[in-house]
C-alpha cells in the first residue's frame, strides 16, 4: 500500500471520517471502470460502484493491509459486480459502449494498418467473457501485477499467469480470424 493510503487508511480508522473522500476521490474512476467492464450498463456500473465505496468504508476495519488498498477496493469491486450481473442476469453490450476496454496497442506500420489492428482488438476483447475481460484491464490499463490480481480475483498466482498466456493468444487468434474474414470480404 503506498505510504498516503496507508496514512489515509489509519485517520479514517481513528475517526477522522472525512479523509475516506480522498481516497473515494482517488480511486472513483478505476473503480466505476472496472464495474462497467463486469455489469455493461452505465447506470447499473454508477450504483454499484457507490455500493463498493460504501462496502469498503464500513470494511475499513477488516483491511489488514496485506495488499496494497487498491487491490483490495478491487477485490470489493469485482466480487460486487459479479454479484450484480448473477442478480440481475446482465445482458451483452455493443461494442461501443465496450470501449474502455482496450488494451495497449503499439504496431511500426502506416496508421491505416494501426487503426484497423486498434478496432480488430477491440472487437476481439468484446468477444471474451466478463472476468477475462476484467484480467486485462487490471493488468494492461491498470498495470497491476500478477500478485496483485491474484489477491484481487482470490486466485493463485500460477492461475493468473496461465490465464494471462491463454488470454494472449485468444486474442492472437481472434484477430487472425477477424483478418481472414476481411479478405474475404
Amino acid at each position: 500500500m503506498s505510504n498516503e493510503d496507508h496514512s489515509i487508511v489509519n485517520r479514517i480508522r481513528q475517526g477522522d471520517s472525512q479523509a475516506y473522500a480522498v481516497l473515494v476521490d482517488r480511486y472513483k474512476d478505476r473503480v466505476f471502470s472496472l464495474v462497467l467492464g463486469i455489469v455493461r450498463s452505465r447506470e447499473v456500473a454508477e450504483e454499484v460502484a457507490q455500493d463498493v465505496f460504501i462496502k469498503a468504508y464500513s470494511s475499513l476495519n477488516k483491511f489488514r493491509e496485506e495488499s496494497s488498498f487498491s487491490t483490495w477496493l478491487y477485490r470489493i469491486a469485482y466480487n460486487t459486480a459479479i454479484s450484480e450481473t448473477r442478480k440481475r442476469k446482465m445482458p451483452q453490450v455493443s461494442l461501443e459502449e465496450h470501449e474502455h476496454l482496450t488494451a495497449r496497442i503499439s504496431y511500426e506500420e502506416d496508421d491505416d494498418l494501426v487503426e484497423e489492428r486498434h478496432q480488430q482488438l477491440k472487437r476481439a476483447i468484446t468477444e471474451l467473457n466478463p472476468e477475462e475481460q476484467l484480467i486485462l484491464q487490471l493488468y494492461y490499463r491498470e498495470e497491476k501485477s500478477v500478485e496483485d490480481l491474484s489477491l484481487c480475483l482470490n486466485q493463485t498466482n500460477a492461475n493468473i499467469k496461465i490465464k494471462l498466456f491463454r488470454l494472449r493468444n485468444k486474442i492472437r487468434s481472434l484477430m487472425e480470424e477477424m483478418t481472414r474474414l476481411a479478405v474475404f470480404l
